[in-house]
């Protein structure tokens, strides 16, 4: 997460509570987070990238990946091919979930980033953009 806006690291946070919040289960939740309180806990590589969150229940019945994105993360050709790298993996799994947390505003436009990359093979895969209101 070193090098990462003050913007972002903010959207991961509320992606990690979002998280949390939405999946804990009586059995455990195991979550894997691209930030400094996580320390070495950080998620594996998945189709060549880091998400910014990783979770499962223990045992695993089910996977959510959550990644944060800036306006100007958005307009990185990196980020479509991150995602349909995340969603692939998704899709593999029953009761998977991929959240895309960005600036308030942005929604309406990550909304449509997500509807041109999703794919046949993507909608078991629940999918929402969380609009966060960034700190500046």
């Amino acid at each position: 997460m070193s090098g990462e806006s003050a913007a972002h690291i903010h959207l991961v946070e509320q992606l990690i509570a979002l998280v949390e919040r939405r999946h804990r289960t009586s059995r455990g939740l195991m979550v894997f987070a691209d930030h400094r309180k996580f320390g070495s806990n950080r998620p594996p590589t998945i189709g060549g990238f880091h998400p910014d969150v990783l979770a499962q229940d223990v045992p695993a019945s089910f996977q959510v990946i959550g990644e944060a994105k800036t306006q100007k993360d958005l307009e990185e050709e990196r980020s479509s091919r991150q995602i349909c790298a995340f969603l692939d993996h998704l899709a593999l799994y029953s009761n998977s979930s991929f959240y895309l947390a960005v600036p308030w505003y942005l929604k309406g436009r990550a909304n449509y980033f997500i509807y041109a990359l999703r794919r046949p093979t993507h909608q078991s895969v629940a999918i929402q953009v969380i609009p966060i209101t960034v700190r500046l």
